[in-house]
C-alpha cells in the first residue's frame, strides 16, 4: 500500500467526491523525452530512451526505468544509489588496462621462452640445461616481471621445440610440397639407441632460391629391405596428402642396392609410380668408392704406416713433446699428425700430407726412439721411413687422389651443381686415362668409346705418368742404386693397376653412353656462359619429359632463344642470372620468359648428391651422444626442424622473430 492509499483510508466519502472531481478538473502534462539529452557530457555515458513509454528515460548503469524530463533526469544523477553504481563500474575501466599491460607481459615471457628453447637447439645443448638457465636469467633481473614469470625448464622447452617451433616449421614445409616440384633425398642410418631413422630432404625452389630442406626422420622397423623403405616414405606421403607423382621430380641416395638396385630396390618402385623420374646415386659416395676399389691395388703398407705412426704418437704426451723438438730442429711446423678415418677413404689424402710434411722430422724422431727403446712398434715404422719405396707411393697417392677429393668438395655444395656433373666427372676420367693411354688413342677417340683395360691401347711402361715428383724421385733413386730396375719395374706396374681400376669404377658407376648420363651433357644451357654454343633445347626435353608434362615445346624453345638473343648479362653465376630471367617484365609488366624460368628452376631442383643428408645425420650425432642417448625420434625431427625455423627466422637465437609463433596454440 503506498502513501495515496494510506491517506485514502481516513478521507470521508463526501471529501472523496470533491477530491476525483477536482482531478478531472485538472489535466496533468508529463514531459517527453528528448534524444538531444543524451549529447550532455554529464549524462551521455549512461542516458537513453526507455522502452517504457513516451515520458521515460533509462539509466544504462543503474538498469531503471523513470519518468519525468530534465529536472527528474538531473535528480537521478545526483541520487546516492546512481552515484554509487558509477562507481562501480568504473573499476573494470582499470581492470582492462591491468589485463592489458598483463598480457603485454605475457607476451614478451613467451618470446623470452621461445628465444631459450631456440637458444639450447641452436647450441646443440641438453634440455636439462633449461632448469639451471632459466633460474640464472631471472637471478640477473629480478625486477623484471616478464623476466620473473618465465617457465621454460627441461619439460616445457621440450614442448616448445617439438609441439610449437618445430611443428610450425614441418607445418611450412609439408604445405610447400603440396605446391612445388621437389627432389627426394634419402639415407639410413643407426644412432647411439640402435634406432634406426630414414632421413628424408626435400630440394625444391621457392622465390627463385633453391632450398634443401629437411623433411622428417622416419623410423625403420620392419627391416631396410626396400618394399620397407618404400612403404614408410609412401605411407608418409599419403597421410599428409602430398601428392608426390605429380610433384616429384628428382631421387637420390647412396648406392646400397636396397636404395638403387636395378632388379627390386626402392629406386625401382619409385620409378614404377613415376615413370620418368630423375634418378641419380649420390655423386660423393660413389667417387669415394672408386678411389677405395683402387687403392687396393697398391700396397697396403703406405697406409698402415700412417695409421701406426698416429698410433704411436696419440696417446703419449711425452712423445707428442720429445716430435715438437725434431720438428723444431728441422724447422718444420709443429702441425699434428692426422688419422684416416675408416669410413671416409678420402680422407686419407689430407693424413698423407701432414707425414710428407713431417716425413724428415719422422725419421730422426723414430731413428732416435728405435735406439734408444728398442721397442717393436717403433722400429717397424723406423724400417718403413728408410724404405724410398715407402715414400714413392705416397707421393703417388699425394698426385692422384685430389682428383677424386676436388670433385668429392665440389659435389658436397649445398648450391645446385646438377649442371657440372657431367663434364667434372669427364674431366676427372680423362685426367686419369692420359696418364696411362696412348696419346693418339685419345686424340682420335671419343672417352666413352676408349677400351680403357685393353693393353694395346697402353702407352709403354717407361712413359707412365705418376706425378712430377715419383717420376723425378724414381730417376734419382735408380741412379743412386738405391732401387733396382725390378722394383721400379713393379712400382709402376702397381700404379698402373691404380689407374685402370679407378678408369673401371668410374665407368661403373657414370657410364657415358647411359641415357641419365647424356642427359646430364645437355644440362649446360643452364650456364649463361655457355648459353652461344646450345642453339635449342630440344635434346633437353627429350630426357626431362616428366619435368615438361604441362610445357608447351614450342614455347619455351622459343623463349630460351630469345634468351640467347637478349642483353641479359651472361657473366653473373648460375642463380643470379636466372634471379634476373624470372624478373625482366613486358611492356603490359607479365613475366617476359616464364616457361624458361620454370623449367631451369626445376632442373636445379635435380639432386647432385646426398651430402645434405649426411650433415643431418652429423647434426643427429651432435645431440644424441652417449650421454643423452634416450633422445627419442619426435625430440630429434623437432631439434632438426627448430634449427632450420631459426635459420629461416632471424638467423640466431638471440634474434629469432617470435611474432608467427605467438598465434601457434
Amino acid at each position: 500500500m503506498d502513501e495515496d492509499d494510506e491517506y485514502d483510508v481516513y478521507l470521508t466519502d463526501n471529501e472523496r467526491v470533491s477530491s476525483s472531481t477536482s482531478d478531472k478538473k485538472k489535466k496533468k502534462y508529463s514531459q517527453k523525452y528528448r534524444s538531444e539529452w543524451e549529447n550532455h557530457n554529464e549524462f551521455k555515458s549512461w542516458l537513453k530512451r526507455s522502452n517504457k513509454g513516451l515520458s521515460y528515460f533509462h539509466c544504462k548503469i543503474c538498469s531503471v526505468d523513470c519518468i519525468g524530463g530534465l529536472d527528474a533526469i538531473k535528480k537521478h544523477a545526483a541520487s546516492i544509489k546512481h552515484i554509487k553504481t558509477v562507481k562501480s563500474v568504473q573499476m573494470p575501466v582499470i581492470n582492462m588496462q591491468f589485463v592489458k599491460k598483463a598480457k603485454e607481459t605475457m607476451s614478451k615471457t613467451k618470446d623470452f621462452e621461445y628465444k631459450i628453447a631456440s637458444f639450447i637447439t641452436e647450441h646443440d645443448i641438453s634440455f636439462n640445461t633449461c632448469d639451471h638457465l632459466t633460474k640464472l636469467i631471472k637471478s640477473i633481473n629480478p625486477d623484471a616481471e616478464a623476466v620473473q614469470n618465465i617457465k621454460c625448464n627441461r619439460t616445457k622447452c621440450t614442448q616448445l621445440i617439438k609441439d610449437v617451433i618445430g611443428q610450425k616449421a614441418f607445418e611450412e614445409i609439408i604445405a610447400k610440397l603440396k605446391i612445388h616440384k621437389f627432389s627426394l633425398i634419402v639415407d639410413e642410418s643407426t644412432d647411439h639407441n640402435c634406432v634406426k631413422h630414414l632421413a628424408i630432404i626435400a630440394r625444391f625452389s621457392e622465390n627463385f632460391e633453391i632450398n634443401d630442406t629437411f623433411v622428417t626422420l622416419l623410423p625403420i622397423v620392419d627391416g631396410s629391405s626396400a618394399i620397407a623403405l618404400y612403404n614408410i616414405i609412401i605411407n608418409f606421403f599419403n597421410k599428409f596428402e602430398i601428392p608426390f607423382k605429380e610433384n616429384m621430380i628428382g631421387f637420390a641416395a647412396d648406392g646400397a642396392n636396397a636404395m638403387m638396385g636395378d632388379r627390386h630396390s626402392l629406386k625401382t618402385m619409385l620409378t614404377k609410380d613415376i615413370p620418368g623420374l630423375f634418378v641419380l646415386k649420390c655423386t660423393c659416395h660413389s667417387l669415394a668408392l672408386c678411389a677405395s676399389y683402387a687403392c687396393m691395388k697398391l700396397p697396403r703398407g703406405p697406409e698402415d704406416f700412417v695409421r701406426d705412426v698416429h698410433s704411436y704418437m696419440k696417446y703419449s704426451f711425452k712423445r707428442m713433446s720429445e716430435f715438437k723438438d725434431f720438428q723444431n730442429f728441422v724447422d718444420t711446423k709443429p702441425h699434428k699428425l692426422l688419422l684416416p678415418a675408416q669410413t671416409r677413404w678420402l680422407s686419407l689424402i689430407s693424413v698423407i700430407k701432414r707425414v710428407l710434411e713431417q716425413y724428415d722430422a719422422l725419421k730422426l724422431y723414430f731413428q732416435s726412439q728405435y735406439l734408444s727403446d728398442k721397442i717393436q712398434a717403433s722400429e717397424n715404422i723406423h724400417k718403413k721411413l728408410q724404405d724410398p719405396l715407402n715414400k714413392i707411393y705416397l707421393e703417388f697417392l699425394e698426385y692422384i687422389l685430389p682428383v677424386f677429393t676436388s670433385m668429392n668438395m665440389e659435389f658436397q655444395a649445398e648450391k645446385p651443381k646438377i649442371h657440372l656433373l657431367h663434364d667434372n666427372i669427364s674431366s676427372a676420367y680423362k685426367t686419369i686415362l692420359e696418364c696411362y693411354i696412348r696419346k693418339e688413342i685419345l686424340a682420335s677417340q671419343d672417352i666413352n668409346e676408349i677400351q680403357y683395360r685393353n693393353p694395346r691401347n697402353f702407352a709403354p711402361i717407361d712413359n707412365l705418368y705418376l706425378g712430377p715428383k715419383v717420376n723425378g724421385q724414381l730417376h734419382r733413386l735408380e741412379l743412386d742404386e738405391k732401387i733396382t730396375a725390378q722394383e721400379k719395374q713393379d712400382i709402376k706396374l702397381r700404379c698402373l693397376d691404380f689407374y685402370i681400376e679407378s678408369a673401371h669404377q668410374i665407368y661403373l658407376r657414370f657410364p657415358f653412353n647411359a641415357p641419365h648420363i647424356q642427359a646430364l651433357k645437355y644440362l649446360a644451357f643452364l650456364d649463361p656462359k655457355k648459353m652461344d654454343s646450345i642453339i635449342s633445347l630440344g635434346p633437353v626435353a627429350t630426357y626431362f619429359e616428366n619435368i615438361l608434362l604441362k610445357v608447351d615445346l614450342n614455347e619455351l624453345d622459343r623463349e630460351y632463344r630469345l634468351l640467347r638473343n637478349s642483353n641479359v648479362n651472361k657473366n653473373q653465376e648460375i642463380l643470379e642470372f636466372w634471379r634476373e630471367v624470372g624478373n625482366l617484365k613486358k611492356g603490359d609488366n607479365t613475366r617476359a620468359f616464364p616457361v624458361i624460368t620454370q623449367f631451369a628452376f626445376d632442373i636445379l631442383c635435380l639432386p647432385h648428391s646426398s651430402a645434405c643428408v649426411e650433415r643431418i645425420f652429423s647434426t643427429i650425432n651432435l645431440n644424441k651422444t652417449k650421454v643423452r642417448n634416450r633422445l627419442g625420434t619426435e625430440s630429434l625431427i623437432g631439434i632438426l626442424h627448430t634449427k632450420r625455423y631459426i635459420h629461416e627466422n632471424g638467423g640466431n637465437c638471440y634474434n629469432l622473430i617470435t611474432a608467427n609463433l605467438m598465434t601457434k596454440k
